[in-house]
């Protein structure tokens, strides 16, 4: 916007305006004036009937042409201040830097001058005057953070009000966001200080009625600031009398961002803000507006934000015009509940919306760390759920089946089929989880012990509780084994597992989800066991039963295929790898209800590695960077899923010849894994490993056998009773290690050993053996070593 254009433009408006309407457009064509202020007072003048009324004052009669004031200009006074440079304009009036210039202290501000020619008469004008220092001096008692200050006002000699604001060198609250590139957690937690903003000009009762991103601005410190309350309307005058509402004048506002009832000139309360704010959040995640205003007359908007009902975020993301990666990472992070939320703040009805801006807010924050939301319907399930999404680490594993056996109780509750029995199911469930809670308990169990304890003592319970209700078992065994799995406790997952396959069979039939969900679990167990074609056989037959099931549109089954994508990366297939991942994810983007964002984030992290493997360097360092980006929206505290994002860059710059980014990844991500799981887990085992050899490459023979020896000992724990590719890879690292140490013996021994295991494996595996030969032939190569066992076998 040309802002010489725009004042001049403005000038030729206050005139057009004290004409009568039918007058104005052919006095207008007849100024001598440049085309481009012509075409813009054209504009302005077209749109005067929705933004003429500043206070919802009626209009009365036009005054004479004569008798309009003029917009001061720079170098004009205004009390104690000088205007310096307009900054801003629009339909109300125009926007001034300005200074201190009475001497008094040196100080920068903004100055807003309102247009008022169309009120006609001294007293009338004098009333109006009146009226807006009444609101300034309710507005300057606004004190916060997240608001524009109001510091001083008045009225020029030509009878032009002004407000003079605190001055915020910042951007509109979109623009922001576009040049930090702020993910979706972010541009929340921004909305949540918006709202508080907001919040505090309704404690004194005053609704903005103009809320969008252009008067939210943010400076350099990442601060939003609510400005321009120059046009809300108290509720009560500073006496405390209710404020006079007309309906029948027209009031400001943008319509693209006004309420229902703002459009239909009704009386406004705070949920006409809190709606805008809607719009505004709306905005910021989706890319779009909640509705397509643009060429629409007065009547076709009103019908349209009074009847229509806005898309769903995520679908309206689908339409914006962002690029793919971008939408793929927002698409991420919005959830249902991110959904609702907006959804409710946008409700036709004031009374079905948030009940102020500071419970929008609560509710963006809640979302935002994991809390079950207003916004979303209360449920025993919903509740479990959030539980688990805010507790993914360390022993909060465990929590994930507590939570679960909770969930599972409530699921067979509402499937039984009498309402009697329904009832006793749930009496019956939750005692039983009332008593695992007892064991954990100290005061009832006499000793103190930890709730991955007291699920692994609940799991010897289950038949003498539910030996004879099958149907309650199954959600109860299968929570129970996949908290085991998780916590890698793979021999004691195995049989709960397979007790839950059989009786999800005989109860539910072989096609069910739950018996599909159990096999899948399965196979990922024997994945873990390296019984790697038994695996494969499981998952097949897992997808068989998807498609009998009708469940293959289910976000079942783009788990399913992503699992079994990750069988074939460990196995270094990277075309069947890369093919089953691809299905994984166009299976999850159509799936109602979709998968959540980690899901999808680990999909596409899954198809880095697999483009890695296959020699696209340069795709899986986009995916990679893609997923980083994901998951730090998500978790900006880290988690186990940024670790593996760190670990997988990590080996990926080390293909590109990067040593020193690879070892800087790698201890980020043993760090972050560390306070992730606090016992032996493969999660630690694996970048452990790897960087002992990042350690290795780079000569730095003390860190490298430090974590060579923690890898080897957690292998050596891990895996007593069978042979893993894991636990050899650790092996052969720390004989590298012990040969660049000279310490040949030990590294003929640690060989011998990495060597028995992968003999052991009962598929071979190309990598480690390949890896193996290598050190081997190191080792065999140095003088005086023929003797080594690790080379007579050779």
């Amino acid at each position: 916007m040309d802002l010489e254009i725009e004042i001049e433009a403005m000038r030729v408006l206050e005139s057009a305006l004290a004409l009568p309407p039918d007058e104005r457009m052919a006095w207008l064509t007849v100024q001598s004036l440049p085309a481009a202020v012509i075409a813009r007072a054209r504009d302005l003048l077209a749109a005067a009937p929705d933004t003429r009324d500043f206070l919802e004052t009626p209009a009365l009669s036009a005054a004479p042409a004569s008798f309009a004031p003029m917009m001061p200009q720079p170098g004009a006074r205004l009390g104690a201040w000088e205007l310096l440079r307009p900054l801003d304009a629009g339909g109300m009036g125009v926007v001034f830097l300005a200074r201190r210039a009475d001497g008094s202290y040196e100080q920068t501000v903004a100055i807003k001058l309102v247009r008022v020619d169309e009120y006609a008469g001294a007293s009338r004008r004098a009333e109006l005057i009146e009226r807006f220092d009444n609101e300034r001096r309710v507005l300057a008692r606004i004190e916060h953070p997240n608001v524009v200050r109001i510091i001083d006002g008045g009225s020029s000699v030509g009878g032009i009000p002004y407000l003079v604001m605190e001055y915020v060198d910042g951007v509109a609250l979109t623009t922001y966001c576009e040049r930090t590139t702020l993910g979706v957690a972010a541009r929340v937690d921004l909305m949540a200080r918006v709202c508080d903003g907001v919040q505090a000009a309704h404690r004194h009762l005053i609704v903005h009625r103009d809320i969008k991103p252009h008067n939210i601005l943010v400076a350099a410190d990442g601060v939003p600031r609510v400005l321009d309350f120059g046009i809300a309307r108290a509720l009560v005058d500073e006496h405390g009398a209710q404020a006079e509402a007309t309906r029948t004048a027209l009031q400001a506002m943008t319509p693209a961002y006004a309420s229902p009832e703002q459009v239909r000139r009704e009386p406004l309360t705070t949920a006409s803000d809190v709606y805008s704010l809607g719009v505004v959040l709306f905005e910021l995640l989706a890319g779009v507006r909640p509705y397509a205003l643009e060429g629409t007359s007065p009547a076709q908007c009103e019908r349209i934000i009074c009847d229509t009902v806005p898309p769903a975020l995520r679908k309206a993301l689908l339409l914006a015009d962002l690029p793919e990666a971008e939408r793929r990472a927002r698409m991420a992070g919005i959830g249902g509940d991110l959904e609702r939320i907006v959804a409710r703040a946008l409700h036709k009805d004031p009374e079905r919306r948030y009940g102020s801006a500071q419970a929008l807010g609560e509710d963006l924050r809640r979302q935002r760390d994991g809390l079950p939301v207003h916004a979303h319907p209360d449920s025993l399930g919903y509740r479990a759920l959030k539980f688990v999404r805010r507790h993914r680490l360390g022993s909060a594993a465990a929590a994930i089946a507590l939570l679960a056996i909770v969930t599972a109780g409530a699921i067979a509750v509402q499937q039984a089929v009498q309402a009697r029995r329904s009832a006793a199911d749930m009496v019956e469930v939750n005692g039983f989880l009332v008593d695992v809670l007892q064991v954990s308990n100290p005061y009832a169990s006499g000793s103190e012990v930890t709730l991955a304890e007291a699920l692994d003592d609940a799991a010897k319970k289950v038949d003498e509780r539910f030996g004879d209700r099958p149907d309650l078992a199954v959600d109860i065994r299968y929570a129970l084994g996949q908290s085991m799995l998780a916590r890698y406790r793979i021999d004691a997952a195995e049989p709960q597992l397979l007790r839950t396959l059989e009786d999800s069979e005989s109860v539910f039939g072989r096609n069910d989800e739950r018996s599909v969900r159990t096999l899948a679990s399965l196979a990922s167990l024997r994945k873990e066991q390296s019984r790697i074609a038994e695996s494969k056989t499981l998952y097949a037959d897992a997808l068989q039963r998807i498609e009998a099931g009708g469940l293959h549109d289910s976000a079942l089954h783009s788990t399913i295929r992503n699992d079994f994508g990750v069988m074939y990366l460990i196995q270094e297939e990277f075309a069947d790898a890369d093919r089953e991942l691809q299905r994984a994810l166009e299976i999850g983007d159509r799936a109602d209800p979709p998968i959540s964002p980690e899901e999808r984030a680990q999909t596409l992290g899954n198809l880095a590695h697999a483009a890695r493997g296959l020699g696209n360097l340069d795709r899986a360092d986009a995916l990679y960077g893609e997923v980083q980006t994901i998951f730090e929206s998500l978790y900006p505290h880290g988690s186990p899923y940024l670790a593996v994002v760190l670990n997988n860059r990590a080996r990926l710059a080390r293909t590109r010849g990067a040593p020193k980014q690879s070892f800087e990844l790698l201890k980020q991500a043993v760090a972050m894994h560390r306070r992730s799981f606090e016992g032996d887990h493969v999660m630690v085992l694996v970048p452990m490993t790897n960087l002992s050899r990042q350690a290795l490459d780079l000569g730095d023979l003390d860190v490298a056998s430090e974590w060579g020896e923690k890898a080897v000992a957690m292998g050596d724990r891990m895996y007593v009773d069978n042979d893993h590719i894991y636990h050899a890879q650790a092996l052969t690292t720390l004989a590298d290690i012990r040969h660049s140490q000279g310490r040949l013996g030990d590294a003929d021994a640690l060989l011998e050993r990495a060597r028995a295991s992968l003999d052991g494996l009962e598929t071979p595996h190309a990598g480690s053996v390949s890896f193996y030969e290598k050190v081997r032939e190191r080792l065999c190569a140095n003088s005086g070593s023929v003797a080594r066992v690790s080379c007579r076998k050779s």
